[in-house]
C-alpha cells in the first residue's frame, strides 16, 4: 500500500526524528501515519523497529510480527525482533528469531553477530565466538563483533586472541567507544605496560574532552583523580544507560517494616558475599523485611544458598528484563534499594537508573560515584570521603561511625599447617606479599616493589598468579631491571579458607596504588599480617587507610610512594621494630570494631531508619 503524496512530507519528516535518535517524536508521526494508512509495510516496520530501538521492545514485536504476517521472509524485520528479545533479555526466543533471519539471509552479518551476543549471555561461550567468526568473515571490518567476540575470549581465558581482537578494533577505529579503556584493562590484567604511558595520556585527554574512552570500573586502577572519576561516570550513565523513564522521586511505602533490598551480582562465593554475609545473618528481622535480587551467575555454590536463608524473600533476576525488574519491585513496595554492584558487575542494567524505591543507595562493591542523578546516597566514612571531596559525588554522602567495610565476625580458616617450602618461598629470609588482581599493579609500584626489594637482603616478593602470561610479563619485567627473578614468587588461586591460612607465612604486605587492597586488606589484618599503603584522593585509594585508622595503626599509613619504599626498608631490615609491629597489630585489632559485624549491621539500620 502507497502513501498518498500528500503525506510523503509527514513520511519524511519522521523518518528524520528517527534517523536522529528522536525515536519519541517519530513514533508519534509514524502512528498518525499509520491511522490513515493500515498495513502499510513501510509504516509497520519502521514503528516496530523506532519501538524497539526506544526501549519499548514489547510494542516493538506487536508491529513488527504485524509487518512479517505481510512480509513473512524479511530478514531485517526478525532481527529487530531477535533485538527486542535479546532486550527483554529472553535469549532463547532471540536465538530463534536471528536464526530464521539467517535462514532467508546467509550472508547477514547482524544476524549471526546478535545471535552471538544472546549465546554469550547464556554463557553459551563456544557458539558465541562461532557466531561473531561467521559475523566477521562476511563482514571483515565489523568492529562490534571483534568487541564482542573479545569478551566472549576473556570468559575462557583466551586473553592474548582478546588482545588481537582489541588491537584490530584500534586499526580499524582508533576512536572507536570504550576501546582504549577495553585494551589497556586487558593488557593491565595480563600485565602487559607495553605503551602503558602513551595509552594512559590518550585516555585522560579523551576523558577531559568528555569522550567515551573508558568505563568508570577500568579507571580506578589507573588514575587517582576523584574529579574525572565522576566525570567517567558521568559519561557512561549517558551513553551507556538506557534513557530513564523518568528522574523523579517516589513516594514513601510507608510499610510497617522497612523493606530493604540488596542487588548484586555475587551472590556466589566471591569477596562482596566474603564482607557482607554477616550483616545478612544479623540484620533484625524483627524490624526489616530483607530482599536479595541476584542479577549474576547461580553457581549453586555454599555462599548462595547460606544468604538466601538469611532473607525474607531472594529474586534470580539475571534473565528478566529490567522492565519487569522495576515492576517487581514497586509491586513489592521496596523502601530502600541497595546497589552492591555498581560498575563492577552487570553494569548495563537500568534498574537504578529507573528508580525503583523512594530510596536508592550504592554500597560497597564499586568504590566510587556512579554518577546516576537518581542513586541518592553512597555509603562511606569520613577517611574514605572527606567532606572536601563530596563534591566529586553525585550522590549524597552516608557516614557510617567506624570503618565502612563490611565484615565478617569470623571466618573459616583451614586447620592445615602450610610450611614456607610448599609454596616456593625461601625458609629464612624476609616475605612482602601482595595478593591483589594484577590489573592494580601499576608499573610505578612494581617498581617501587623492585627498589624495596633491593633494599633488603634475602628478601622475595609473592604475589598472586591471576594468569600465567601475567606471570611471564611480570618476571620479564624484573629482569629488565636487571634483578633476579626468582625473587618474584608467584601464589596459585586457592579456596579462601586455605588462603587465609597461607597468607600467615608472609611478613609484610605492600598495597598497590590507586587501586587499594578492599578484601584483601582487612583479610590480611584479619591474619596478623601488616600492610602498608599508600592514602590517595579517590575512594579506592583510601580504603586500607579506612582499616588501618579503624583499628589503630595508623603507623602503616604513608601519602607518597617514597615514604611506602622507605617505611618497608625499614620493616623489613629492623627485626625488632617488626615483631613490635605484629603485636601491636594483634592487640589492636582485638580491640577495634573491625569485624564487630553485629554492632556494623546495627549501625548500618541505624542509617536506614534516619532515611526512612
Amino acid at each position: 500500500m502507497l502513501l498518498k503524496f500528500e503525506q510523503k512530507d509527514l513520511l519524511e519528516k519522521a523518518i528524520k526524528f528517527h534517523n536522529q535518535g528522536k525515536f519519541e517524536k517519530a513514533i508519534k508521526l509514524y502512528s498518525v501515519l499509520l491511522k490513515r494508512n493500515k498495513g502499510n509495510l513501510q509504516l509497520l516496520f519502521q514503528i516496530g523497529t523506532a519501538n524497539v530501538q526506544l526501549g519499548n521492545n514489547i510494542t516493538g514485536i506487536k508491529y513488527l510480527e504485524k509487518f512479517l504476517d505481510l512480509n513473512p521472509n524479511n530478514s531485517s524485520a526478525l532481527i529487530n525482533i531477535g533485538n527486542a528479545y535479546k532486550n527483554l533479555r529472553k535469549y532463547n526466543e532471540a536465538i530463534i528469531s536471528y536464526n530464521k533471519a539467517i535462514k532467508f539471509d546467509e550472508n547477514s552479518s547482524d544476524s549471526y553477530s546478535n545471535r552471538g551476543i544472546a549465546q554469550l549471555n547464556l554463557n553459551r561461550i563456544d557458539d558465541s565466538i562461532l557466531s561473531f567468526d561467521k559475523a566477521i568473515e562476511i563482514k571483515q571490518d565489523y568492529i562490534e563483533a571483534y568487541n564482542n567476540r573479545a569478551s566472549a575470549y576473556k570468559k575462557i581465558n583466551k586473553y592474548d586472541k582478546a588482545i588481537s581482537d582489541y588491537e584490530k578494533i584500534l586499526s580499524l577505529n582508533p576512536d572507536y567507544e570504550y576501546i582504549l579503556g577495553n585494551f589497556l584493562h586487558l593488557k593491565m590484567f595480563l600485565g602487559d605496560w607495553k605503551n602503558y604511558e602513551t595509552i594512559l595520556k590518550k585516555i585522560e585527554f579523551g576523558v577531559n574532552q568528555g569522550l567515551k574512552v573508558i568505563d568508570p570500573f577500568s579507571y580506578l586502577s589507573l588514575v587517582d583523580n576523584p574529579k574525572h572519576a565522576k566525570l567517567v561516570s558521568e559519561i557512561y550513565v549517558k551513553n551507556t544507560l538506557p534513557d530513564p523513564l523518568d528522574y523523579h522521586s517516589l513516594s514513601p511505602n510507608k510499610n510497617k517494616k522497612p523493606k530493604i533490598a540488596y542487588f548484586s551480582s555475587d551472590f556466589h562465593d566471591h569477596p562482596v558475599m566474603h564482607l557482607m554475609m554477616d550483616v545478612f545473618k544479623n540484620h533484625n528481622k524483627q524490624k526489616f523485611d530483607i530482599f536479595g535480587f541476584s542479577m549474576g551467575p547461580d553457581k549453586k555454590d555454599e555462599w548462595r544458598n547460606k544468604v538466601k536463608n538469611y532473607l525474607y524473600q531472594f529474586f534470580d533476576i539475571q534473565k528478566v528484563s529490567d522492565l519487569d525488574v522495576i515492576d517487581l519491585v514497586k509491586r513489592l513496595k521496596i523502601d530502600i534499594a541497595i546497589d552492591l554492584s555498581g560498575y563492577t558487575g552487570n553494569n548495563t542494567r537500568s534498574i537504578f537508573t529507573n528508580r525503583i524505591a523512594p530510596i536508592q543507595i550504592s554500597y560497597l562493591g564499586y568504590p566510587g560515584t556512579s554518577g546516576n542523578k537518581n542513586v541518592d546516597y553512597i555509603i562511606s566514612d569520613e577517611t574514605i570521603i572527606p567532606k572536601s571531596n563530596f563534591k566529586f559525588f553525585s550522590e549524597k554522602v552516608l557516614y557510617l561511625p567506624n570503618c565502612y567495610q563490611a565484615n565478617m565476625s569470623q571466618k573459616e580458616v583451614s586447620e592445615k599447617n602450610y610450611s614456607r617450602e610448599e609454596f616456593g618461598l625461601p625458609k629464612y629470609g624476609f616475605i612482602y606479599c601482595c595478593f591483589n588482581n594484577n590489573y592494580k599493579i601499576t608499573p610505578n609500584i612494581f617498581s617501587s616493589w623492585i627498589k624495596i626489594l633491593k633494599g633488603v637482603k634475602n628478601s622475595v616478593l609473592w604475589i598472586l598468579n591471576t594468569n600465567d602470561i601475567a606471570m611471564n610479563n611480570l618476571r620479564n619485567e624484573v629482569i629488565k631491571k636487571d634483578f633476579d627473578p626468582k625473587r618474584i614468587i608467584f601464589a596459585p588461586k586457592m579456596d579462601n579458607k586455605e588462603h587465609l591460612k597461607r597468607i600467615t607465612l608472609a611478613d609484610l604486605f605492600l598495597d598497590t596504588f590507586p587501586y587499594n587492597a578492599h578484601t584483601t586488606a582487612s583479610d590480611s589484618v584479619r591474619m596478623g599480617l601488616p600492610i602498608i599503603t599508600i592514602t590517595g584522593n579517590s575512594f579506592a585509594s583510601r580504603v586500607t587507610t579506612s582499616i588501618h585508622k579503624n583499628i589503630n595503626m595508623d603507623c602503616l599509613i604513608t601519602d607518597r610512594i617514597e615514604d611506602y619504599e622507605n617505611l618497608a626498608i625499614e620493616l623489613g631490615s629492623n627485626h625488632d621494630k617488626f615483631n613490635k609491629l605484629k603485636i601491636k597489630l594483634k592487640d589492636s585489632v582485638s580491640k577495634s570494631t573491625l569485624f564487630n559485624s553485629l554492632k556494623f549491621t546495627q549501625d548500618l539500620e541505624n542509617l536506614f531508619l534516619e532515611l526512612i
